[in-house]
């Protein structure tokens, strides 16, 4: 069991740019029939704790996924994960994981583990753990090419606004302090003395926080007035590709407008998100699915 401060929620939240009220422990109150009474943690933070207790999991109790990972060449990193509840300064939070199960379907081979994040022994996310040998279809639509986005400036829009671009940088210190927010021993990730880098995946996935939010001021959404939680994010990004960047190194990611969900009768709205690595390669793709605070409310 850890137990949240706010301490690792500022570290989550200033090594994301992420300034969305909810986190904020003297704004929070800004937000408008905001249940949560006080600051709650990052959806991001609790993922990199996901995966940061994955990968400990893993090096005791799960070794056989490793070897299944390695053998089916694996390199493609899923979370799906569903948001049940909030975790809150003082909370305790655990990790319970389930062996991975391999499926394969036409070309796609994937090993997956059932996983439930606890927060005082009550469900705060439900989920899986991915490994895929490719991406899977996550757009209902084709993305502009790099080519079409790279030039623009940062927070531009493309295609009559239906997608904006947003820049940010690897950061080291950034990237340590995102490990501290979790938990995370930040020395089996990222240590200079000994020559290793390891960009925890949950951090580049972790910067789409700022962008949504961007695009969302841009799009002149009233973030106090209309806030938005998160309801689900699917996350896939490329292990080898994550193993390339360096400190400093550019992201060009797209976020497409919000697109409603078409498979239920709430007021779900869906972000599609893909982030182009510095050689030009996808780095990750995701969809963020959200919903108005006040469509929460009346569901309560």
């Amino acid at each position: 069991m850890y137990k949240l401060t706010q301490m690792h929620i500022e570290a989550a939240r200033n090594s994301t740019d992420d300034f969305n009220l909810f986190h904020d422990k003297l704004r929070w109150n800004l937000i408008k029939g905001n249940p949560f009474e006080g600051p709650i943690a990052l959806g991001f933070q609790l993922g990199c704790f996901v995966e940061t207790q994955v990968d400990h999991l893993r090096s005791q109790a799960h070794q056989d996924d490793l070897t299944v990972i390695k053998d089916n060449q694996l390199n493609i990193s899923g979370y799906d994960f569903s948001f049940a509840g909030c975790v809150k300064p003082e909370q305790s939070i655990s990790l319970n994981l389930k062996k991975g199960r391999l499926k394969t379907l036409g070309n796609e081979t994937q090993l997956s583990s059932r996983l439930m994040v606890l927060c005082d022994k009550k469900p705060a996310i439900i989920g899986y753990k991915r490994e895929c040998n490719q991406f899977p279809d996550l757009f209902p639509f084709e993305f502009p090419a790099l080519n079409s986005v790279d030039g623009l400036a940062d927070r531009s829009f493309v295609n009559n606004q239906d997608f904006f671009v947003k820049h940010k940088y690897m950061i080291l210190g950034n990237a340590k302090n995102f490990l501290n927010s979790a938990f995370a021993e930040q020395s089996e990730y990222i240590d200079e003395f000994e020559d290793k880098i390891s960009f925890p995946q949950m951090y580049p996935l972790g910067l789409l926080s700022s962008a949504l939010l961007e695009r969302a001021q841009a799009d002149g959404h009233d973030l106090k007035l209309d806030p938005m939680i998160y309801v689900s994010h699917h996350l896939y990004i490329d292990k080898q590709q994550l193993l390339l960047l360096k400190s400093n190194d550019k992201l060009v990611i797209v976020v497409s407008k919000a697109t409603p969900k078409q498979d239920t009768e709430q007021d779900i709205r869906s972000h599609y998100c893909l982030a182009y690595a510095p050689c030009g390669a996808i780095l990750y793709k995701a969809q963020v699915d959200l919903m108005p605070l006040s469509e929460v409310l009346k569901h309560s």
